[in-house]
């Protein structure tokens, strides 16, 4: 993913601002200067990404992404420490039958929140499921409250969020 560098100055940066080096993930912030009515100065994008050690390869010589991982809010953090994606948290609820619709949310490093829309066949047992599956990625302390709800709202954007972490990486 080829980065137009020419007019923007793109980071990878740790959680305290500080660069990190290619082949490693950070959040990406971008510096733009070259708009006359409102500059960007080091905007945190909440986005996650690896920046290459390779140049693009159409000869102009410009950076490149690796890969870009998610958002930075779509990550959890087990109680360890440990920082993993939020699709370690889905996988244990996404098979489950009788389950419409649900949303991960870490409010703390010892509580997760999960909303459910239950379906036709959404038994009893499937809360002690989730909590398990929980559990078993990010720590037997962790408090699982399973919600069962009608509905569950889109993201101002409309796009429909699965995980949500309000924990910051340490």
């Amino acid at each position: 993913m080829h980065l137009t560098a020419e007019d923007i100055i793109v980071e990878l940066v740790d959680q305290e601002g500080n660069a990190v080096p290619h082949g490693t993930a950070g959040e990406v912030v971008v510096t733009h200067l070259a708009t006359s009515e409102f500059p960007f100065i080091r905007y945190r994008t909440g986005d996650v990404a690896i920046q290459s050690e390779k140049v693009c390869a159409c000869g102009r010589g410009l950076p490149v992404l690796q890969e870009i991982q998610g958002r930075t809010t779509d990550f959890i953090i087990a109680t360890d420490g440990t920082i993993m994606h939020g699709l370690a948290v889905v996988y244990p609820i996404r098979d489950i039958p009788g389950i419409a619709s649900f949303k991960v949310v870490q409010e703390t490093l010892e509580r997760v929140v999960v909303q459910i829309v239950p379906g036709i066949d959404c038994g009893p047992e499937v809360e002690a499921i989730i909590s398990k599956g929980i559990k078993a990625r990010l720590g037997q302390s962790v408090e699982v409250c399973v919600l069962r709800v009608e509905d569950i709202p889109r993201e101002k954007s409309g796009k429909f969020r699965y995980v949500q972490s309000l924990v910051m990486p340490t």
